[in-house]
């Protein structure tokens, strides 16, 4: 009997042990970067606002909670909303479903007048070779939608050959930004 008792008891033993490291070296290393601007962030921010600098940015934190939490008048699709330090560029970072389950993570610029910027990537989870067209070729899909507003209709753009999902997980976030930032333009600018 003891034969069968001892092995799975040493292995529990071994487990509590091996978890109880992990979880206090987690602890000791882990540092919240919350509301903090990476390097990704910044460059896309750079890219959309030529000429700016991404130091110049900031993501707006929700003062109602105790907590810090990014800023996204709770859209669920919204993960932060980024301005800049002279109130005339916005950039809200969303993910949206395109053929992969959130394969769309991309920050929008936005002026101070409503008119969309542009947009970059943060990260692209779509099918290699199409749904990434959106990502690696801007001339085709991507830069069609500078200057529109929350009052456009984003339907007469094209979608991407054999990348339809994709094309439309692209328009939907676009629009899901442009409506953000039209309903909430006076507590993003600070109006």
């Amino acid at each position: 009997m003891r034969k069968y008792i001892v092995p799975p008891l040493v292995l529990m033993i071994i487990s509590f042990v091996v978890c109880g490291l992990l979880v206090g070296t987690y602890k000791l290393t882990y540092k919240d970067t919350t509301g903090v601007m990476t390097d990704d962030l910044k460059s896309a921010c750079e890219a959309i606002f030529t000429g700016s600098r991404g130091d110049d940015y900031e993501i707006l934190l929700d003062k109602s909670k105790t907590e810090k939490t990014p800023m996204t008048f709770e859209n669920e699709k919204v993960n932060s909303i980024i301005l800049s330090s002279d109130k005339k560029n916005c950039l809200i970072e969303v993910t949206a479903d395109g053929y992969a389950k959130g394969g769309i993570h991309i920050l929008v610029g936005i002026n101070d007048k409503g008119e969309l910027a542009g947009t970059e990537f943060i990260s692209c989870g779509e099918t290699p070779g199409l749904g990434t067209k959106l990502r690696d070729d801007k001339s085709i899909f991507s830069d069609k939608f500078i200057g529109y507003t929350a009052d456009d209709s984003l339907d007469n753009i094209d979608n991407v050959t054999g990348a339809t999902y994709s094309s439309k997980g692209m328009k939907d976030a676009v629009k899901t930004a442009l409506e953000v930032f039209s309903s909430n333009k006076e507590a993003i600018l600070g109006e």
